[in-house]
């Protein structure tokens, strides 16, 4: 018996050896990436991020709030922190991972609003969270969103078991990963695309979030900015407005924003029925503006809160 229990002990150590460098080679792999979102989340952990304005919010955040145009007009260092099919508590975990990665306190955060934003994270790209579960603060502020277990931090490869197409394709340098268009500037990806209305066409309602969990936490986030002295501006950057039109209940929709951002005096910039809604030249679909677009948008934006005196200097 004793025999056995010290070959199974040796066994079991050389398993933990291997899985342990398979862990650090994989790991190292997608910490080389360049494309999203990966490169964010390199960025985050580089600690040396070091921004004046943040950005925060979905996909339309990441593909139409350039930061190069928002630095060259205001004289700023901006950074993305948009997410892809992510709603406010994945965006406010990654807001909390830079803030504990990246020591100084921005001096605005735009916020990009839409008819999703108040909806609960449904597990999209989830995989972009497992190369850094081994930082114990991004494992306990993602494990309630995404359910991630005590294994996916501690024992090496298990977080990576569900993945296993997307590794090989990463070691492979051909996956969506390598892709040039996903490559990233400040955590922002400039689409050059030209309009596609396909899935835009097959709708017919579209609603908007107001999921009681979200609520609360945009709330907490706005509490925890507000008591930091943190200047938050909530922006709905344009929508095509085919799609708009097709918002069930659009007025309840503004109004819960507003009952959410008055409190804590959030300003609110709506640029639903601004002259670019109505042009699908500028869309590559219906809530995503193509780099045209978001080049016009962005200049826009900029120069609003400019002349608004809503950035500190």
């Amino acid at each position: 018996m004793k025999k056995f229990l010290i070959r199974l002990s040796i066994f079991v150590l050389i398993l933990f050896v291997l899985a342990l460098g398979a862990d650090i080679i994989i790991t190292r792999q997608f910490k080389k990436l360049e494309s999203s979102p990966f490169a964010n989340w390199n960025d985050i952990y580089s600690g040396n991020i070091q921004s004046d304005v943040l950005i925060m919010g979905s996909s339309r955040a990441y593909v139409q709030f350039n930061p190069y145009i928002l630095d060259s007009i205001l004289n700023v260092n901006s950074y993305n922190l948009g997410m892809n099919g992510r709603a406010v508590e994945s965006q406010v975990v990654k807001y909390h991972v830079y803030r504990h990665e990246n020591k100084n306190k921005p001096k605005l955060i735009l916020y990009e609003l839409y008819q999703g934003s108040l909806d609960t994270s449904n597990g999209y790209d989830r995989i972009q969270f497992v190369p850094y579960l081994q930082d114990c603060y991004l494992w306990k502020e993602i494990k309630p969103v995404d359910h991630f277990t005590w294994a996916d931090a501690f024992i090496p490869c298990w977080r990576y078991r569900k993945y296993k197409p997307d590794i090989f394709a990463v070691f492979k340098g051909s996956s969506f990963y390598q892709r040039e268009d996903q490559k990233v500037y400040k955590g922002f990806i400039d689409y050059d695309k030209q309009w596609d209305g396909k899935a835009f066409a097959k709708i017919d309602t579209i609603h908007y979030g107001q999921q009681p969990l979200a609520i609360a936490e945009m709330k907490q986030f706005l509490s925890e900015c507000h008591d930091e002295g943190i200047p938050v501006v909530f922006v709905i950057a344009p929508y095509y407005i085919g799609a708009t039109q097709k918002i069930e209940n659009i007025s309840g929709m503004y109004k819960l924003f507003h009952e959410i951002a008055d409190p804590y005096n959030v300003p609110i910039l709506d640029y639903t029925y601004d002259t670019l809604s109505y042009d699908t030249a500028y869309f590559y679909n219906a809530s995503h503006l193509n780099r045209t677009g978001t080049t016009l948008f962005t200049a826009k934006l900029a120069h609003d809160l400019d002349s608004l005196n809503l950035v500190p200097r």
